[in-house]
């Protein structure tokens, strides 16, 4: 099957507060501002066998912003 690459919504964000998700040991939550209205997203992202906490803050990323919000580990990601 093909994907429509079209219909993807890819932002770049800037994450402005990272922590360590307290049950999932491979699992980061951030809050990444997309310039929304509401504020910055909380996304969950598998990223700590990868990178240090503190090299996160004031990161440019990329986010998938147009994908159902999905529990990861109990904690909301509103994006990837």
């Amino acid at each position: 099957a093909e994907i429509d690459i079209s219909k993807l919504d890819i932002r770049v964000g800037v994450i402005q507060k990272a922590w360590e998700h307290e049950e999932a040991d491979k699992l980061f939550c951030e809050e990444i501002d997309i310039g929304e209205e509401d504020g910055p997203r909380q996304i969950a992202s598998g990223l700590r066998a990868h990178y240090n906490l503190d090299d996160l803050q004031g990161q440019r990323v990329l986010v998938l912003a147009n994908l159902k919000t999905r529990k990861m580990m109990g904690f909301p990601s509103h994006g990837m």
